[in-house]
Order: structure tokens, then C-alpha cells, then sequence
């Protein structure tokens, strides 16, 4: 028993001794630290002491030089940032108003299926009286009003469209047309029913050759006939500055 109450004692004093000394050591490692900073500050501190009042003033001035240097520098950055997005907004409003031209120049074509408000008018024809000229001025009338598409029973209307009075009947695009005769047109309603329906105008003409015609203006007219396109064979495009 004596000796294993010496032996724990023993323990009691080692662990003590060994706290004391983790103690001591992060003591000395927070004192060097300390020191270590404070020498760092004074070190600067001791550096412009020791400046004169000239060196100081010409210290003060490069440090304004070098302010001034990074000012001018990060005022031309920013103007540069401007150019750029001001260059991309430019280039964005280009290519919308591009692609904008181009369904534009495609509607016009009839060469992509469209939508919209508009009219359909039906012309019952069972003898065979309306003849080609009717037609022409009819859709004649349409694009004046305002007409964006039009298309005559299957055929899609373009701007290379033509009607003609055949032997057997009325050829559009040279492909004949049999009646019924179904114009859908995609524009003002109002301003497509007016100026076909004003007193003496082509469906009171159309009428009078004993044909019968109904007009309906709707919210959602399909167009959905398309011009197959040709190439060209002799025109081209007009380079910048060629001359005549």
C-alpha cells in the first residue's frame, strides 16, 4: 500500500509539472508574437522619424502622383467598360432590327406560314361568271387596305403572284382555280371589310355578275400556304460604290 500511494503521488507531481510547463512555453510563444509586432510598427514608426521634412514632402507627393496615376487609370477603364456596352447594345439593336427585316421580307415573300386578325371572304361561282380580272382586283384592293398575306383557296399570294383568265377557267400562278373561291387576308378587319363592301366596289361588282359572296372578319386567320422560291438567274446585288 505505501508504495502505490508513493507511485500516484509520483503521477500527480508529473502531470502538475508537465501543465506548468504547456503553460509557460504558450506564454513565451504570445510574448514573442506581441514583440515581434510591436518591433514591426516601430520599425515604420522609426523609418519616418527618421525623414526629413523634405523627404516627407516629396513622399507625400509621389503617394498624390501615384493616387492621381490609378484615378486617371480606373476613369479610362470605366469609359472603356461604357464603349463596350455601348457597343454591345448597338450590335444587339442591329441584329434585332436585321432579324425584325428579315420575317418581315419573308412575310412578304409568303415564304413562312402566318397568323393573325383579318378576313375570309368565300365567292360561290357554281356558272363560271367571275372572271380573272375580278380576282385581281379584289386582292388589289386587299393590299391597299392593308392586306400583310394573303392567300387564294391553296395558293399563297406573293409579290411575283399572277392571275390570269385561262380557257377552262381562272389560273393563279399557273395553276387553275375551281370554285368556290376561298381569299383569306390577314390585316385590319375593319379596314379590309370596308374597302371591299363600299357601295360599287368588287364584291358588289362580283355580285352583280350573279355570283353570291359572304365576308366573315375574324380574330385568327391561318395562313399557312408558302412560296417555294426560285434562284436567280440574272440579277445580283448592288455592291457599296459600284458604279453604274
Amino acid at each position: 500500500m505505501p508504495e502505490r500511494k508513493a507511485r500516484e503521488r509520483l503521477r500527480e507531481l508529473l502531470r502538475a509539472r508537465a501543465s506548468r510547463t504547456q503553460v509557460v512555453v504558450a506564454l513565451l510563444v504570445a510574448l514573442v508574437g506581441f514583440s515581434a509586432a510591436t518591433q514591426i510598427r516601430q520599425d515604420e514608426s522609426d523609418s519616418l522619424d527618421r525623414l526629413t521634412q523634405t523627404e516627407l514632402v516629396r513622399l507625400l507627393d509621389e503617394i498624390g502622383t501615384r493616387i492621381d496615376d490609378l484615378s486617371a487609370e480606373r476613369d479610362s477603364l470605366r469609359a472603356e467598360l461604357a464603349e463596350l456596352r455601348t457597343g454591345v447594345t448597338s450590335q444587339e439593336a442591329a441584329r434585332a432590327a436585321a432579324e425584325q427585316q428579315v420575317l418581315v421580307r419573308s412575310i412578304q415573300a409568303g415564304v413562312v406560314p402566318v397568323r393573325g386578325p383579318g378576313i375570309v371572304v368565300t365567292i360561290e361561282d357554281p356558272r363560271g361568271v367571275v372572271r380573272a380580272q375580278s380576282l385581281v382586283t379584289l386582292i388589289e384592293e386587299l393590299r391597299n387596305a392593308g392586306a400583310e398575306a394573303i392567300q387564294l383557296n391553296s395558293i399563297r399570294i406573293s409579290t411575283r403572284s399572277w392571275v390570269v383568265q385561262a380557257e377552262e377557267g381562272v389560273e393563279v400562278d399557273g395553276l387553275a382555280l375551281v370554285p368556290p373561291y376561298r381569299v383569306s387576308a390577314i390585316g385590319s378587319p375593319g379596314s379590309l371589310s370596308v374597302a371591299l363592301e363600299m357601295p360599287g366596289g368588287v364584291l358588289a361588282a362580283i355580285r352583280a355578275t350573279g355570283a353570291t359572296t359572304t365576308l366573315e372578319e375574324r380574330e385568327d386567320v391561318r395562313i399557312e400556304a408558302v412560296v417555294t422560291l426560285t434562284d436567280l438567274e440574272h440579277a445580283r446585288v448592288v455592291e457599296s460604290g459600284e458604279q453604274g
